[in-house]
């Protein structure tokens, strides 16, 4: 479905499904600056995530913000427009699969969460 470097930008870059919805909205139409407002009311999200999401987006490389504080999807790179691309393709073809990537996590990181909290070995 998604490719290797698609599926561990979607995992460490986007790291939401708010994120990725976001993300393709304003993909949707690259040209159109959005205010805060318009993004919340198209994506019934709340100030809140709107603020973690376009963190998410600026440190992504994904969005340019202008003066007025509206948001402009804008690849900072070719490599990363086709992953992004990738991803939006993926996403129209087959949803829950994108979600069900996006929110996997392999068992090594399953396992280093584990040992974390682990004080000693027990007998």
């Amino acid at each position: 479905m998604l490719s290797d470097d698609a599926l561990i930008f979607l995992q460490h870059s986007i790291k939401t499904v708010w994120t990725l919805e976001i993300l393709l909205i304003l993909r949707r139409d690259p040209d159109r600056a959005w205010n805060p407002e318009e993004l919340i009311r198209e994506s019934r999200g709340s100030t809140l995530i709107l603020q973690e999401v376009l963190a998410n987006l600026h440190q992504a490389r994904l969005i340019d913000t202008d003066g007025d504080h509206r948001i402009r999807y804008h690849s900072a790179t070719p490599a990363l427009e086709r992953l992004v691309g990738e991803i939006a393709s993926a996403q129209a073809r087959r949803p829950a699969a994108v979600t069900k990537a996006l929110l996997s996590v392999s068992s090594d990181k399953v396992q280093n969460f584990a040992n974390a909290f682990r004080v000693g070995k027990r007998t």
